[in-house]
């Protein structure tokens, strides 16, 4: 009996390991190019992001809203955050496909580049997968309405498993900016309004 259970179990395991390839294969975007990126990305107002975090400015919410109140806006400003991190996730994840192809290349420079790129997009992604943990687990738990617990603070999130999120976004920015001008691309302007 178990013998037939653990089969079936291993017959399934196999059906959705080779549906989820060939969703994969058939789904994913074609070799992404320069001029593809600037299109894909989605803009990130990292003054906003900032404002979010900066523990003085949470304080002085604090100190100027009643519990109540602080809490409906802390969750607000959690959703607000969530959806920024999600942004950065997807940039980061057009800047890999884009960096991994320019790192198939023959000049030396864009390949160091497109390899810098690389890293810093995953050191991206890594924390932005961490901050969307934490922050639905927040959301699932609804941590902002326990009355025994201190209302969460965006300032946690600040830095993820050493990463912190602001200043490895702009050092992503930066990075995409040198390979765009290795590449004398002409829709720089472009690229860092829509990073």
């Amino acid at each position: 009996m178990m013998t037939y259970v653990l089969w079936y179990f291993m017959i399934t395991a196999g059906f959705v390991g080779c549906a989820v390839v060939a969703a994969w294969t058939w789904f994913r975007f074609p070799e992404r190019t320069a001029q593809d990126v600037v299109d894909f990305l989605l803009p990130v107002d990292m003054e906003k992001v900032e404002a979010l975090l900066d523990p003085v400015a949470e304080a002085t919410l604090r100190r100027q809203l009643d519990r109540e109140e602080f809490r409906q806006l802390q969750r607000k400003r959690i959703h607000l955050y969530l959806s920024f991190v999600k942004r950065m996730a997807h940039n980061a994840s057009v800047l890999i496909d884009w960096a991994n192809r320019e790192a198939e290349g023959n000049d030396e420079k864009m390949i160091q580049l497109a390899q810098e790129l690389q890293q810093g997009a995953v050191e991206v992604r890594l924390y932005s997968l961490l901050t969307l943990l934490k922050l639905r687990l927040w959301l699932l738990l609804r941590v902002d309405s326990w009355k025994v617990i201190p209302i969460p603070s965006l300032y946690d999130v600040r830095e993820l498993g050493g990463i912190q999120g602001a200043k490895s976004y702009d050092r992503l920015k930066t990075t995409a900016g040198f390979l765009f001008l290795e590449m004398q691309q002409p829709n720089f302007e472009q690229l860092f309004q829509n990073l």
